[in-house]
């Protein structure tokens, strides 16, 4: 099973980047469609990943750098599920059936494909405001790894709801935005030390992360904190 990343504020020679994130697992599912529609669908052209062959879009949050490119690809393919936290806005919720989605919210886990699960809402917080999260857990070759769009419940919230919630004996991977920006070298390490408890071989901060915290991860995890960017690609 692989992680191929379409789009992030870093991208690869020959890809275009912008605010937000989106990756594509096993080449069915698509978690987060970025801030612009139009460098999604060019990265998608130039990564050869076909629209037609998406099963599933899951969004992590209601966020426009997570949420922009979704009406692109439901006007491309009609009658896609898409997975929604219940408490989405109403705005959010009538504009994916407006365009033939199929919204379908988890307050639990939910098997999306074989060995791709939502987690369901998880209770986040951003700018002292209530904001529902939900991350991907995928149990591939490697063991469980774990997607996050920014991560407003707290990355080890979500580590914890996902030990609590799924079988995770092997944890390998967590990926995605971890919301760090801000915080001290103190805080940012002692995450690190809990990760490294849960059992996380692999890390791979971006996006809301920080640059900060990115340089720190790098010096603790060493060549298992890798580089994410547009058109890299992971095997779990």
């Amino acid at each position: 099973m692989d992680i191929k990343v379409i789009y992030d504020r870093e991208a690869k020679k020959g890809l275009l980047s912008g605010e937000g994130f989106s990756c594509l697992i096993d080449g069915k599912v698509l978690f987060d469609t970025g801030e612009i529609p139009n460098n999604l669908i060019e990265n998608m052209n130039r990564m050869k990943i076909n629209t037609d062959k998406l099963e599933a879009v899951v969004i992590s949050h209601d966020h426009w750098d997570h949420t922009s490119g979704l009406w692109e690809i439901l006007r491309r393919k009609r009658g896609l599920k898409v997975y929604a936290c219940p408490s989405f806005s109403d705005t959010f919720k009538k504009c994916v059936k407006e365009l033939g989605g199929e919204l379908i919210t988890a307050i639990e886990p939910i098997e999306i494909v074989p060995n791709i699960f939502v987690t369901g809402e998880l209770a986040g917080e951003y700018n002292d405001e209530y904001l529902p999260e939900q991350a991907l857990v995928i149990k591939g070759d490697k063991g469980t790894s774990i997607i996050t769009g920014c991560a407003h419940p707290g990355i080890l919230n979500i580590l914890k709801y996902t030990k609590k919630n799924f079988d995770t004996e092997n944890m390998y991977m967590v990926l995605g935005g971890f919301h760090l920006d801000g915080l001290e070298r103190e805080a940012i390490s002692d995450i690190i030390s809990d990760l490294k408890a849960f059992g996380i071989k692999k890390t791979g901060p971006t996006h809301c992360s920080g640059e900060k915290a990115k340089r720190i991860f790098s010096g603790q995890y060493h060549r298992n904190c890798v580089s994410v960017k547009a058109g890299s690609i992971f095997r779990i």
